[in-house]
């Protein structure tokens, strides 16, 4: 199977990559002129030609538009911040598990310090997801916002159903997939506050179950997320 790397810039039948990717493509790859892959640009994707290699810009040809999949239904994941290591563990998996959109929430529950440092690493997290979406062969890389408190999380806007993960299976319907545009909702470490649950509730947001099991934060909202890219 072909490599699949995002082009930088497309111009009619033309195409570049450009900075640490074309690195990439040079060095490692050791790219030479002939070779094809896949680029992916706004949405398509193409077989593409090698016509230029440099250091730091591989140019292109492109040779035909590539069929693809049927687009899923958006998926938006709303996630109180935790512990840094596992939550960029979690936003890899869920880019590769077609996420559209990542909202950080700064929850009740969630660790000041952390919310606080989030700025300075979001470079570092949207590289993590662009490396997935490539890896994964997307033609798309997710959306990471900023965190926002959870009265504007549960305040957005959203053309579709919306669900709150809770931890009590008896008291909630179990997590189902379906085709329709989704967002969930998942905790911190300790799990959302009882005011915080009942605020969710009281914005139209469903809770849903994954089972009797406690799951960690990751854990808990990636299972979700590959139950609801099932359908």
């Amino acid at each position: 199977m072909r490599r699949r790397f995002f082009a930088d810039r497309v111009d009619g039948k033309q195409a570049w990559v450009e900075g640490a990717n074309a690195a990439h493509l040079a060095r490692v790859l050791r790219a030479q002129v002939g070779q094809q892959y896949e680029l992916a640009f706004e949405g398509m994707a193409y077989l593409a030609q090698v016509v230029a290699v440099q250091k730091d810009q591989i140019g292109f040809d492109l040779i035909e538009e590539l069929p693809q999949p049927p687009p899923s239904p958006e998926i938006e994941l709303n996630a109180a911040v935790f512990k840094f290591d596992r939550l960029e563990w979690m936003l890899e998996k869920a880019t590769e598990l077609g996420v559209s959109r990542i909202q950080l929430v700064a929850a009740e529950r969630s660790e000041p310090k952390l919310v606080a440092a989030t700025e300075k690493r979001l470079p570092r997290w949207r590289q993590i997801m662009f490396d997935a979406a490539q890896q994964s062969r997307r033609v798309d890389i997710p959306e990471l916002l900023p965190p926002c408190g959870l009265a504007a999380a549960l305040a957005r806007k959203f053309a579709g159903r919306s669900l709150v993960l809770s931890e009590d299976p008896e008291t909630t319907t179990m997590l189902a997939p379906a085709q329709l545009p989704t967002r969930l909702l998942a905790g911190p470490e300790g799990g959302f506050t009882l005011a915080e649950f009942a605020a969710a509730q009281a914005a139209g947001w469903q809770p849903v179950s994954l089972g009797p099991r406690i799951l960690r934060c990751e854990t808990a909202a990636l299972a979700a997320l590959a139950r609801i890219a099932s359908a």
